[in-house]
């Protein structure tokens, strides 16, 4: 499948006694619609601190999941109200994390849409952090 679809992605990260970190990627990507779910293709950058990282973002009705292959590894599946265990990589090595969606809205449909997520970040069964994602698709011409 070709790039079909402008996918921006903007998240900001709130932890306890720093600065927000406000991140943003806008980059060509795939989308497609299968059995009731969507899916968002895209390749990281350095600007996300993700190099050489493809980015698979599973959207159902009710759930989200976010699975990156390539330089770094992980899967995150984000369901609202359950907090569910996860490995974040970072450069210095793989660390067990919690996330536990306290929000999620998603108006994908065929030509695009949007998701909004908000979860909070345990690390070693304390909140670590509060991160905000906001994805929008844009179906592009050929």
């Amino acid at each position: 499948m070709d790039n079909n679809a402008l996918i921006t992605l903007t998240t900001v990260q709130y932890v306890k006694g720093m600065d927000e970190d406000v991140t943003e990627l806008t980059t060509k990507g795939r989308y497609a619609e299968k059995d009731g779910k969507f899916y968002i293709i895209y390749e990281e950058s350095e600007v996300t601190g993700f190099e050489d990282t493809t980015t698979t973002i599973k959207v159902s009705p009710d759930k989200m999941l976010l699975s990156r292959k390539g330089k770094f590894n992980t899967r995150m599946e984000f369901l609202p109200g359950e907090k569910r265990l996860c490995k974040y990589p970072t450069p210095y090595g793989e660390i067990a994390v919690a996330v536990k969606p306290v929000v999620f809205e998603n108006s994908l449909e065929e030509d695009g849409g949007m998701v909004k997520l908000e979860y909070m970040l345990d690390l070693n069964n304390q909140f670590y952090a509060k991160n905000k994602l906001e994805l929008s698709v844009k179906l592009i011409n050929q």
